[in-house]
């Protein structure tokens, strides 16, 4: 087995990947955000993949965290970029946790306006059954 073959490479491979595909989720709900502007809906999907794309973060983080050791000469550096990193993770982490309850505020936002909503459902219904008809 070489090195690129390792277990950690593989993950620090999945997590570089989920990042990706997190800022892609996050950079789609953006657009679609600032298309439809005070759409509660796209906003809260906008949050969901920011605090998508923080977890992968965090996730990351992790991963570069097991490579430290062998890549930095001198263990008392290695030992500060360590606990830097952790620090980075953690702070990562509960970005990310935070973004729960900013939804659960954003879905009751989206609740407190069934007219609205029940528009958007039916003008998404209508332009999928003319579509669909076409």
């Amino acid at each position: 087995m070489t090195v690129l073959d390792s277990p950690a490479v593989s993950e620090l491979d999945d997590a570089a990947r989920a990042v990706e595909r997190a800022g892609e989720g996050l950079q789609r709900a953006c657009t679609t955000l600032a298309r439809r502007g005070d759409d509660v809906r796209a906003l809260r999907a906008a949050v969901r993949s920011a605090a998508r794309l923080t977890r992968a973060l965090a996730t990351a983080v992790d991963g570069i965290v097991d490579h430290v050791p062998r890549s930095v000469v001198r263990a008392e550096t290695a030992d500060d970029l360590v606990a830097d990193l952790k620090a980075l993770r953690n702070c990562l982490a509960t970005g990310a946790a935070v973004a729960d309850p900013a939804l659960d505020d954003l879905r009751d936002l989206a609740l407190s306006d069934p007219e609205g909503e029940f528009a958007r459902s039916y003008q998404e219904w209508a332009a999928a059954s003319t579509s669909a008809g076409s």
